[in-house]
């Protein structure tokens, strides 16, 4: 019960454009609350879903992440279709905003190598 208190609460207290380092937490954080909370917090959980998409794409937090990074990306694209096809909750829009594939981190990196 403590994480989802502190998950509220730590969401509250953050501007709506974290740094790249807060929305690796919110990500964990997100992926440890059990499916019930989500369901029966369904708004609450969106808001914080939305506040962390815009913070990774419009705060560019993107471009911070790393090929180390992608994988933790990756599990929570997996994490996200699993939630949506347990709840009535539509979650698949959402995927592209954290998708390494879908975000061609990699064509950027190769683009932008600072050496």
């Amino acid at each position: 019960m403590w994480k989802i208190i502190y998950f509220t609460t730590y969401l509250n207290n953050k501007p709506s454009l974290m740094d790249y380092s807060d929305e690796l937490k919110i990500i964990d954080m997100m992926m440890n609350l059990p499916i019930s909370w989500i369901i029966k917090n369904k708004e609450e959980f969106l808001y914080a879903l939305n506040i962390l998409s815009d913070s990774h794409t419009i705060g560019n937090g993107f471009l911070l992440q790393t090929e180390k990074d992608d994988l933790i990306f990756n599990h929570f694209c997996q994490w996200l279709t699993e939630v949506n096809n347990k709840t009535d909750i539509s979650l698949l829009g959402y995927i592209d905003d954290f998708s390494p594939d879908a975000l061609k981190l990699d064509e950027f990196r190769k683009n932008n190598k600072f050496e």
